[in-house]
């Protein structure tokens, strides 16, 4: 059973989707369309499982255009109406048949054992709490058919680091007094919403999970630098 979403979570929830609403982001995330995957990511993409991937978070289609283009085929979900909108402009503009859902919070609206994939690229910091990241994770599970593969990338803070955006902007954010924050919360330029994990915090996440781990690497050896986590599970 999904646990309920308080007016706290859902405040953050909604903190996520205006941020990645602004026109500003929507004018960065399609400049950033441009460059297709990184090298770790095309690593991780070499691993995918089936042909059909839903990409969660797809935001201007980045990814799932490229996958099309591959062959895939590729279902994209993400909080932004904006970003969907230039993701429908462009996969439209080359012929291809992507279908760009918009949906909020962690239920996706899709049935059980649909997709033979599922990309989740720097987005589990999104969700407010480590209860609802679990719950997020269990919806991945749900949605992958047996032996689908879940494929997933996540920045890392140091230790020492969790709590040095607690500035001005965190502050001057009423979600700054809220009961359910944890170590590592953090809110861009005091409206935005996005957690920060230690490497220890995402490791122990990732693990209470019903998926088999295959990998936990470091990007270093995929021209990163060291703070971007590659994460392949399986459904068994």
């Amino acid at each position: 059973m999904i646990m309920s979403i308080s007016i706290e979570h859902d405040f953050l929830f909604k903190s996520v989707r205006r941020w990645f609403s602004q026109a500003e982001q929507i004018s960065h995330y399609t400049g950033e369309f441009r460059k297709g995957p990184t090298i770790a990511e095309q690593y991780l993409l070499n691993s995918l499982a089936g042909d059909s991937v839903l990409d969660v978070g797809c935001g201007v289609g980045r990814i799932s255009v490229h996958l099309a283009e591959c062959g895939y085929r590729v279902t994209g979900i993400d909080v932004s109406e904006g970003q969907l909108t230039v993701a429908r402009e462009i996969s439209k503009s080359r012929n291809q048949d992507i279908d760009f859902v918009h949906s909020e919070g962690i239920m996706l609206p899709f049935k059980d054992e649909k997709f033979d994939s599922l990309i989740g690229f720097k987005i589990l910091c999104y969700i407010p709490t480590r209860e609802l990241r679990n719950e997020y994770l269990k919806e991945f599970y749900r949605v992958l058919k047996p032996g689908g593969a879940c494929i997933i990338t996540q920045n890392i803070v140091p230790d020492e680091c969790i709590d040095e955006a607690k500035d001005e902007y965190y502050l001057s954010s009423p979600a700054s007094q809220f009961k359910i924050l944890e170590a590592g919360d953090n809110f861009p330029l005091g409206y935005g919403y996005v957690h920060w994990f230690t490497d220890g915090e995402l490791l122990n996440e990732i693990r209470n999970t019903d998926f088999e781990m295959e990998f936990f690497e470091i990007d270093e050896e995929h021209e990163g630098a060291g703070y971007l986590r590659l994460i392949k599970l399986r459904k068994p």
